[in-house]
């Protein structure tokens, strides 16, 4: 079954139907968006692990809130496998699915806000791995797939609430229930500790631009008009550097 027919968890998991990652898109299909974007968070830079399979599960689900679709490609993202440098068959389908799903409108519902640390975070790693890239040599042309502008910005909406409510699962029962609720709860809390981290790393990448102006507000000081030119050009330059 591709990855497109599947809709249900067990039509997914049907090879592994009581590991991780099966028991807790069970536990994901009755939480509401805000836990599937804790979740999200959590699950980042975990690839490879069996939990990390309800990622690709959420690609399927119709009812991923678009803002937690870009949160899922960016957990997702392998830059070697993007830019065509490792291959992955598993991990490039689920990214170019997700892509050409959101692109479409597959993902109708946009209730939940991106924010602009997040999007300044989802832009920086984009052009950090573009930068490192291109010096040694790839080109644009080289990438699976092209990355939607959409990815990068903001999206107005509702904020993500720290503690969203919880619902027991309807399927879950015994042990796999009780386990599927500490692995949710705990990814729970590695989410918050991420958008932490954007937070922080978005607030450096503020200060830097600030730095960054006055040092060019002090060069339109002393510039003549001919001389702005440079100072304006170093100034975009600088920008880049810092994800702007």
């Amino acid at each position: 079954m591709s990855m497109g027919q599947h809709g249900t968890v067990e039509a997914f998991f049907k090879e592994v139907p009581t590991d991780s990652g099966a028991c807790l898109s069970e536990w994901l299909a009755g939480q509401s968006q805000e836990v599937w974007a804790h979740v999200i968070r959590g699950l980042e830079g975990q690839q490879g692990t069996p939990e990390a399979r309800a990622l690709e599960w959420m690609v399927g689900r119709r009812e991923l809130d678009r803002s937690n679709a870009v949160r899922l490609f960016w957990s997702l993202f392998n830059a070697e496998v993007w830019m065509g440098t490792r291959e992955d068959a598993r991990i490039a389908s689920a990214m170019e699915r997700l892509v050409e799903r959101f692109e479409a409108g597959f993902y109708t519902l946009q209730a939940l806000e991106i924010t602009r640390a997040e999007a300044f975070c989802f832009r920086h790693r984009l052009r950090r791995v573009v930068r490192r890239a291109r010096a040694e040599g790839w080109s644009d042309g080289d990438a699976a797939f092209a990355i939607p502008q959409a990815f990068v910005r903001p999206m107005k909406g509702l904020a993500v609430s720290d503690q969203p409510g919880l619902h027991p699962s309807r399927v879950l029962t015994g042990e796999l229930r009780r386990a599927a609720e500490g692995l949710g709860t705990g990814l729970m809390v590695a989410g918050r500790s991420v958008m932490a981290a954007r937070r922080r790393e978005a607030w450096r990448g503020w200060f830097k631009l600030r730095a960054l102006q006055g040092v060019a507000v002090g060069g339109l000081a002393a510039a003549s008009a001919g001389g702005w030119m440079f100072v304006t050009q170093d100034m975009r330059q600088m920008l880049a550097m810092v994800g702007y």
